[in-house]
C-alpha cells in the first residue's frame, strides 16, 4: 500500500513550503533534502519533520503547512 508522493517524484528544484497559520515561508534544495532524508520519504512526513510545529498532531489547532507548488496545482507553472 502506498503512503503518498515521494520526494524523489516531487517536480522541482527548489522545494517551497508555507503556512497558512504562523505565515512562515522558506525554499530548500530537493537535493540537499534528498541527501538528507533520502528519495523514499513520503512527502507528509517530509512536510512533518521541516516545520518542525507545535501543532502536529493537534486536530483542534491543526499546522497549516504545506506545498506551495503542488498547492498551486501545476507545480511546473512559474508564479
Amino acid at each position: 500500500m502506498r503512503e503518498g508522493h515521494t520526494l524523489s517524484e516531487f517536480p522541482l528544484e527548489q522545494v517551497e513550503l508555507a503556512c497558512t497559520k504562523c505565515e512562515r515561508r522558506g525554499v530548500l534544495s530537493k537535493a540537499k533534502l534528498l541527501e538528507q532524508y533520502g528519495p523514499s520519504i513520503a512527502l507528509p512526513d517530509l512536510l512533518v519533520k521541516l516545520a518542525h510545529c507545535p501543532k502536529h498532531g493537534n486536530y483542534s489547532d491543526w499546522c497549516g503547512a504545506y506545498y506551495v507548488a503542488l498547492a498551486r496545482g501545476k507545480p511546473n507553472e512559474p508564479r
